[in-house]
């Protein structure tokens, strides 16, 4: 029998290198403090480099796991504790059990490998103890950078939803609309797994590498 969806309770996963922790009040503040860059809201709906914008969004993602209708993590490196980023499980389609999911990383973790890993523990969740058929991803047209990452992934690209979403300036903005569907899986986790390892170890870069990793929602 398939487990119910959205899983309750939600519960840590762990992969080599991170762990994706449930959220919760305690993170809040970390979180908001990573998020202070402005680079990283470049292209998502709503700039959270302002604290009480992230600290809404947070109270927001709180209560929406609280009431089971998302699936909220932070981004835990296991070899010092620190935290990297966010990532989540959300608009669920329970009758045809698909999902989507969306994530951002502080500046300093973008290409150490934490992006491909955090997406490989979600989905090999999503697809192997979840049992999905479709995971989807949307991203900004104008984001290149989250576009070819996604790509690089395994993730195919579905098309543009055209002025699907109003930005909180009022300006129009389309989607890119990402997926990978559960056929797709072994070979996209075999993809991702040669990846990581190729990957140094995860860890802030020494140097901040303005590259894929985020903008995706």
């Amino acid at each position: 029998m398939l487990p119910s969806l959205p899983p309750k309770p939600q519960r840590p996963l762990l992969g080599k290198h991170i762990l994706l922790e449930p959220l919760r009040p305690e993170h809040f503040d970390m979180l908001i403090t990573l998020g202070k860059h402005p680079l990283i809201w470049e292209h998502f709906p709503e700039d959270r480099s302002d604290e009480d914008v992230h600290l809404r969004y947070l109270m927001d993602s709180l209560a929406l796991q609280q009431a089971g209708q998302h699936c909220p993590y932070v981004i835990r490196l296991l070899g010092d504790g620190c935290i990297a980023g966010y990532t989540r499980l959300h608009s669920w389609n329970i009758a045809h059990r698909c999902a989507e999911t969306g994530s951002w990383l502080h500046l300093n973790f973008w290409r150490t490998g934490i992006n491909v890993e955090s997406k490989w523990v979600l989905l090999r969740y999503c697809f192997e103890e979840l049992g999905l058929v479709r995971v989807q991803f949307r991203t900004s047209p104008a984001n290149v950078r989250s576009r070819r990452a996604l790509e690089r992934l395994g993730a195919s690209f579905e098309g543009i939803l055209r002025n699907d979403r109003i930005m909180p300036d009022g300006s129009v903005r389309s989607t890119a609309l990402y997926s990978i569907i559960a056929q797709e899986w072994p070979q996209v986790s075999q993809h991702l797994q040669a990846r990581m390892e190729r990957a140094c170890t995860p860890g802030p870069a020494t140097t901040p590498r303005y590259a894929a990793g985020t903008g995706i929602f």
